[in-house]
């Protein structure tokens, strides 16, 4: 799948540079910017359709003739060898694959007969083989590995597959981060960095600028007007380096023998399970994380502005004044900028009108419709997402105003797994273990002061506590 996700990854970056082009230049994409983001849009929906077919046809033909020892040549009689460079172990959707490895995992734990020696060796050997494979491909996890082994004790160690630790085939993860209500709304919409083999952290150098005033924009570039042949005045900029370390974030599960021997069962619920908490856990520290160990979030930024409730305003309410004072605080208008809100502050949202033209008519401020079968709300022009991570109606944060293009995540590729079936082996338990690694923080250090005017502005705005 590596050539399609190449591709897809390509058309992503295109679509980046437009998008950002259009920003730097502090304009509205033109209409064929925005023809062609849409024609790559549909490269990458191709691109996604022909992975999915490809991995459907696998499925198929693993089921029919089988797992090849030889690591990815099938000979039909008849048939020319078809060899399919760097092929999973495990084949087939991502439920099956985890199903096939839970299957052999459970070989190697029978004994007394109930399994015969060959299917034995044979499970042995295409865990063995995917244990290799996920090293050679993961190095960037070799130190996870290591901690691992070093902590072990009580004859378990988690990369030893004759102790009974095994690591899952990486595909199987790929698509773990996807699920869960509205929580792939925020993740998209970062800057996102995948770290390579050994890198532990990312450094990326950003002008270091505080205000828009004359000699601090551009961390303190100047133009002057002077006289032909007149000597000119130098000026110079100040720079600083936003480091981006990813921390660990872990998952446990344990499953019992029963739910094992059900293999179809048990891969739809890690699935849904894990796959909704590990992007509800992201999505939650770029809003609300504090910085201490952890991804700092969007409303503990030092960059983040609260407005303030207006004057007499009731507890728990959302007003029409809250929403304009929030936009005329925004840094910029880039087409990233969204409203995160909770559900609760729908009803209050429905409710809210501006008088438009001489004759006074009210406008709805909140909007939704129907779009290619997806309800999509947008609030005063802006795209509004309804978010579990928003806080409750009438505290800071219940509704925010965000540009994530201003905020930069890094991770170390692909989620880890790895299995035991040691460590709750009296208990008829299997141990399935989580490894992630995230960060994040937004660009800008503080608020900026505008060039005109005294009120602070900067990308993430929320309105204060209503109580």
């Amino acid at each position: 799948m590596n050539k399609f996700m190449i591709r897809m990854k390509a058309a992503f970056d295109k679509m980046e540079a437009i998008r950002a082009k259009a920003e730097t230049e502090k304009r509205v994409m033109t209409a064929e910017e925005i023809e062609e983001r849409a024609t790559l849009k549909i490269e990458i929906e191709a691109a996604e359709g022909e992975m999915k077919s490809v991995d459907e046809e696998e499925e198929i033909r693993s089921r029919l003739f089988g797992d090849d020892p030889a690591g990815g040549a099938l000979t039909i009689e008849g048939d020319p060898v078809i060899t399919i460079e760097d092929q999973p172990i495990y084949r087939g959707s991502a439920a099956s694959q985890l199903g096939a490895q839970l299957l052999d995992v459970r070989a190697l734990s029978l004994s007394g007969g109930q399994i015969s020696s060959k299917e034995v060796t044979e499970a042995r050997s295409r865990l063995e083989r995917t244990e290799k494979r996920n090293i050679e491909k993961h190095d960037v996890q070799k130190n996870a590995r290591d901690e691992n082994r070093a902590a072990a004790t009580g004859g378990f160690t988690v990369a030893v597959p004759s102790d009974g630790g095994y690591f899952l085939q990486g595909e199987t993860a790929i698509d773990l981060m996807t699920n869960g209500f509205n929580n792939s709304v925020v993740l998209p919409r970062c800057q996102s960095r995948t770290l390579g083999a050994g890198t532990q952290f990312v450094e990326i150098i950003q002008l270091d600028e505080t205000s828009r005033a004359t000699g601090s924009r551009g961390g303190g570039v100047r133009v002057y007007t002077d006289k032909e042949l007149g000597e000119m005045t130098a000026s110079k900029t100040k720079f600083r380096k936003i480091r981006i370390e990813p921390k660990k974030l872990t998952g446990l599960y344990y499953a019992s023998g029963e739910t094992v021997r059900n293999v179809t069962f048990l891969g739809q619920e890690m699935r849904q399970l894990f796959g909704e908490e590990f992007a509800f856990k992201c999505q939650d520290l770029v809003i609300n994380g504090s910085g201490a160990g952890e991804p700092l979030g969007i409303l503990n930024a030092d960059c983040s502005i609260g407005v303030t409730k207006e004057t007499n305003q009731a507890a728990d309410t959302i007003v029409a004044e809250n929403i304009l004072k929030m936009e005329s605080r925004l840094w910029r208008e880039s087409p990233g900028v969204c409203y995160l809100v909770n559900r609760e502050c729908k009803p209050q949202l429905s409710a809210l009108s501006m008088a438009v033209g001489t004759g006074g008519q009210l406008v709805p401020m909140y909007q939704q419709q129907f779009y290619q079968g997806v309800m999509q709300a947008t609030l005063n022009g802006f795209p509004c997402f309804t978010i579990e991570q928003s806080a409750a109606l009438g505290d800071k944060g219940d509704i925010s105003l965000a540009d994530f293009g201003q905020y930069i995540t890094a991770n170390m590729g692909d989620i880890n797994e790895a299995m035991s079936i040691h460590v709750e082996f009296i208990n008829d338990q299997n141990t399935y273990r989580f490894i992630y690694y995230f960060d994040g923080q937004p660009k800008l250090k503080s608020a900026i002061t505008p060039y005109k005017g005294t009120a602070t502005v900067g990308p993430f705005i929320s309105v204060n506590a209503r109580t």
